[in-house]
């Protein structure tokens, strides 16, 4: 019984440390990289591909209509490319959380809609 709770702790720990470079913008630049092999229909890491995408997905779900406002139609691939580009244009700001340039990234694209003031 021991051994089978040493595993599971250890294994535990291993998973959490896999992605650990993901926190900022050059390894989100990394799984951005493997997600446009894979639309060109190029050999690409599965693993990264869909990292890629359920990173951006989550991060549209959590913060949409708070700090943008993506149009009904709009696919996760589209906001996938939208990021994806806007990393590749701002090379200079991949050592920031890769959360915050992904918000940066749709924000740019999508903005809120300001309310006109009423007199």
């Amino acid at each position: 019984m021991k051994k089978i709770l040493i595993v599971i702790a250890v294994s535990t720990f291993a998973f959490q440390s896999a992605h650990a470079e993901f926190k900022t913008g050059n390894g989100l630049l990394t799984v951005w990289r493997e997600y446009s092999k894979a639309n060109a229909g190029n050999s690409y890491n599965e693993n990264d591909d869909g990292f890629y995408t359920g990173y951006v997905a989550g991060i549209c779900d959590a913060n949409m209509h708070t700090l943008f406002n993506i149009p009904d139609g709009v696919t996760i691939g589209q906001a996938c490319d939208v990021v994806g580009k806007w990393l590749d244009m701002h090379p200079e700001e991949l050592n920031k959380p890769a959360r915050q340039l992904v918000a940066e990234a749709l924000k740019e694209a999508f903005p809120m809609h300001k309310l006109p003031l009423n007199k």
